[in-house]
């Protein structure tokens, strides 16, 4: 690349590169790119991508939601659902327990 020209974007270039299933010499001699100067553009490009989070790099983010931390324990029998949550009151689960087993609630 003569100097004087605007310097190309590298990450597009690299891209490019990429792309089209040549090796990096081969390439870059197609598009008279100096070998020494892509290679360093790569490994710049490179490193910045290993500074960046794997979530970044695959394109997805993790969404967590925020409001249910700890969601606590659920219990089913025969069709009676009881959801607990981690600070449940372990009383009123013995009252719920005793009134479904036929106690006087």
């Amino acid at each position: 690349m003569a100097k004087g020209k605007s310097s190309p974007n590298w990450k597009e270039r690299v891209l490019e590169w990429k792309t089209s299933g040549k090796s990096s010499k081969a390439w870059c001699q197609e598009n008279k790119i100096p070998y020494t100067t892509f290679s360093g553009w790569k490994n710049r490009l490179k490193k910045s991508d290993d500074n960046s989070t794997a979530e970044f790099k695959t394109g997805f983010i993790e969404l967590k939601d925020q409001t249910q931390s700890d969601p606590g324990i659920f219990l089913e029998c025969n069709g009676v659902k009881i959801h607990l949550k981690a600070e449940f009151d372990k009383l009123v689960l013995k009252q719920c327990l005793d009134c479904l087993r036929g106690a006087p609630c």
